[in-house]
């Protein structure tokens, strides 16, 4: 084999290529294991707990209803009970805090932090075509968040998301799109000057928020620099038909949050085996309309306040059963990816769980979590005080230590979750 050739020669050799996973043939000899992935879940509405959590800790834990619905993926992922942010409240404003752990959300002047993927991303910035992706299944408030808190838009509609990936533009296209790039930058530049003359004439407090806003600009351009690196190189192609939003698409309809989930876990699933991004998060919005499942009758966010109803209980399960079906299908097709001896969820860690804990009564404290895939050993049961919660951001240090980066921070965490391994 020819030890000069990599992926980036590869993808040069044409104009279309069809998609290639990481190839350990093509890696470099410092590369020769694939890329350390992270991709991050969060469904708004959570999840029962008593058909979630298992009653027993360690590996020799009963199975729970919901995670039964995951079948043989037991020794692919572990459980965790008695976890939460500390101080978040905030009812359903704790969403945009489930990657970041900022406290307090509903508060006046409440300020967010960066969230763990995009702390993720800077580790591998300008290794992939995009450094991370954020998806939701509708437009709402946002997972991720820069360095000054400030919230990204998720991607939220298929066919974007998948002509992002995918679809290669005309000479033309390309052309418009690095004018674009070029002329943003400039403007950017123009207003660095602006702000460098501002924050002369204005207050302290003025000043930290002009830093804060400058920092966000840079971190724009590298943006810009890296897109402008990356447009001349060919997209893979998939053999996949292009998603949309015409009916019969699940996002043809509002309240079929669960299939469009699975459209766009999908589409994660393309991202990471090409190699387009290492990094991805998606918000599943639960809806307030009556989802398109027999035998439910009312609205999904109705049923999820639930106050110990059965008949109401009864078919929250129904949802959230196809729900965790959802994930299970996710995990296999990651499982059934096979590269360099093992497979993609072998390299990827995969995050699945909730902002709220009891969505009745939005509740925030000892919130449904699972850790799929990523070369950790699975297979068991850790659970925290359901009283006295760990700091998730435990879990978020781990997960970034198994991801290559060199802290033992995150957030509100300190240290990594005791009983990982």
């Amino acid at each position: 084999m020819n030890s000069q050739i990599n992926r980036r020669q590869v993808l040069k050799a044409g104009s279309a290529v069809l998609a290639l996973p990481w190839l350990e043939s093509l890696a470099a000899a410092a590369d020769s294991a694939p890329p350390k992935r992270i991709v991050n879940i969060c469904t708004s509405f959570g999840l029962y707990g008593p058909s979630f959590f298992p009653e027993q800790a360690g590996r020799d834990y009963t199975t729970s209803e919901y995670l039964e619905v995951l079948g043989d993926l037991r020794k692919d992922f572990t459980v965790f009970s008695g976890i939460s942010h500390p101080d978040i409240g905030g009812d359903h404003a704790s969403e945009s805090c489930f990657l970041t752990s900022a406290k307090r959300p509903t508060r006046p002047g409440f300020r967010n932090t960066i969230s763990m993927d995009v702390f993720a991303a800077k580790l591998g910035a300008g290794a992939t075509r995009f450094p991370f992706m954020s998806l939701g299944t509708i437009n709402g408030s946002p997972l991720s968040h820069t360095e000054t808190g400030a919230g990204i838009p998720a991607w939220d509609r298929p066919s974007m998301v998948f002509a992002r990936l995918f679809v290669a533009g005309s000479k033309a296209q390309i052309a418009k799109e690095l004018d674009r790039i070029r002329r943003g930058r400039s403007i950017l530049d123009r207003m660095k000057d602006r702000l460098t003359r501002l924050s002369q004439s204005v207050s302290r407090l003025d000043q930290q928020q002009i830093a804060d806003y400058a920092e966000a600009v840079r971190g724009l351009e590298k943006q810009l620099v890296a897109e402008e690196k990356w447009i001349h190189l060919p997209k893979p192609q998939v053999n996949e038909p292009h998603p949309n939003e015409n009916y019969p698409s699940p996002f043809a309809d509002r309240s079929n949050s669960i299939g469009r989930a699975r459209v766009m876990m999908n589409l994660m699933k393309l991202a990471v085996q090409t190699d387009l991004t290492r990094v991805v998060s998606l918000f599943i919005r639960g809806m307030d309309e009556k989802p398109p499942i027999p035998g439910v009758s009312e609205g999904h966010h109705g049923l999820s306040h639930h106050g110990r109803n059965p008949e109401k209980i009864k078919q929250l399960k129904v949802i959230e059963k196809l729900k965790m079906e959802a994930f299970r299908d996710f995990l296999i097709s990651l499982r059934d990816t096979k590269e360099a001896g093992g497979s993609l969820l072998d390299s990827t860690q995969v995050l699945i769980g909730s902002n709220l804990g009891d969505a009745s009564g939005h509740g925030t404290t000892n919130l449904p979590i699972l850790l799929a895939g990523g070369g950790w050993k699975h297979g068991g049961h850790i659970a925290g005080d359901v009283k006295n919660n760990t700091p998730l951001c435990k879990l978020f240090v781990s997960m970034l230590q198994e991801f290559g980066a060199q802290t033992d921070k995150f957030g509100s965490g300190v240290g990594t979750i005791n009983g990982l391994s």
